[in-house]
């Protein structure tokens, strides 16, 4: 049986008043004028503000100067690739929108990510998602998540336990340290692979709060897990022993632009340029995908895009003429 979400005092608070349609959790840790060009680009929309607590103080400052009244700075974790430490700083931005707004979507932004479409398109976009996450998930084992010490899908992200301090695992000349023998998933679970940018239902952002808090069990589990980013949120949120009859469905299409054609590794896509303006233009102006319809991944509108830097303004400024109008 899925828990029964529960009413904060905040929320309490806010009964009877129409619910934000969006609001922002912003993770971030350098390029201030690029965060800050990002915030400019969703006027009015709650945003909590995310530095990890690694950025050096004088970048922190650049960054949280100046800051519109819609922006809340929240409390810093100090971050590692691959480790549950992104995940405690996502969760933290998103206790803080919880607590602080009633918003129907809560979309997690990094840095680097910017719109492709103005705040009013995207409300009207994400309507038809009302009551409904839209976050890439697909089942585990997935082809792309082998290696060839490693050929089961991705499964040995999950099924080794890593050792881990301050909830970051422990390296050894690049190679992540675990335990040498398998251990067995929690049997609640229905593992999925998926990405760390995604957009909440305000349901689903408490429903996942609530089982952070309850389930202590399964967060000693998934801190021992290697790049939970990946699958933590879709995990839980798709398993139906916890969320119940609101289970996430499998979905192959999300709704970022990302260049992972032109990624010389597969894991780090490259910068976006003026270059790209065309190609996304074709992601925003493809046909809407929808909670009812088959997922085409290939070719649905996108929302989003990522990665952009200060450096290349131009891209951007094409962006804001060309597509956010």
């Amino acid at each position: 049986m899925s828990p029964r979400a529960r009413t904060s005092p905040a929320c309490a608070h806010r009964a009877g008043r129409e619910a934000e349609p969006l609001a922002v959790v912003l993770l971030a840790h350098a390029d201030p004028a690029q965060v800050h060009r990002l915030i400019r680009a969703l006027p009015g929309v709650p945003v909590f503000l995310h530095c990890d607590a690694r950025t050096p103080p004088p970048v922190f400052r650049a960054m949280t100067t100046g800051l519109p009244a819609h922006v809340t700075v929240v409390d810093r974790v100090r971050t590692a690739l691959a480790s549950w430490s992104l995940v405690r700083a996502e969760l933290t931005g998103l206790r803080a929108a919880v607590r602080a707004v009633d918003a129907r979507h809560v979309v997690v932004l990094s840095g680097a990510c910017y719109p492709l479409m103005s705040v009013d398109d995207l409300v009207r976009e994400l309507a038809v998602w009302r009551g409904r996450s839209w976050i890439a998930n697909t089942p585990l084992p997935v082809a792309r998540w082998s290696t060839p010490r490693h050929p089961d899908g991705g499964l040995w992200r999950l099924n080794r336990r890593y050792l881990v301090h301050r909830d970051r695992v422990l390296h050894l000349r690049g190679v992540p340290l675990r335990w040498p023998w398998p251990r067995t998933v929690p049997a609640e679970l229905e593992l999925r692979a998926g990405g760390h940018w995604k957009i909440y239902s305000g349901a689903h952002a408490r429903l996942l709060l609530d089982l952070v808090d309850d389930r202590p069990d399964l967060l000693r589990f998934w801190r021992t897990t290697l790049i939970p980013e990946e699958t933590f949120v879709p995990t839980m949120l798709a398993s139906p022993a916890l969320a119940g009859a609101d289970a996430l469905p499998p979905c192959d299409a999300g709704p970022w632009y990302i260049d992972w054609a032109g990624s010389p590794d597969g894991h780090h896509p490259p910068w976006l340029t003026g270059a790209d303006v065309d190609r996304l233009k074709v992601a925003r102006w493809a046909p809407p995908l929808t909670p009812a319809a088959p997922p085409d991944p290939a070719g649905t509108r996108r929302l989003f895009a990522r990665k952009f830097r200060s450096a290349d303004p131009d891209v951007l400024d094409r962006i804001d003429a060309e597509l956010r109008r």
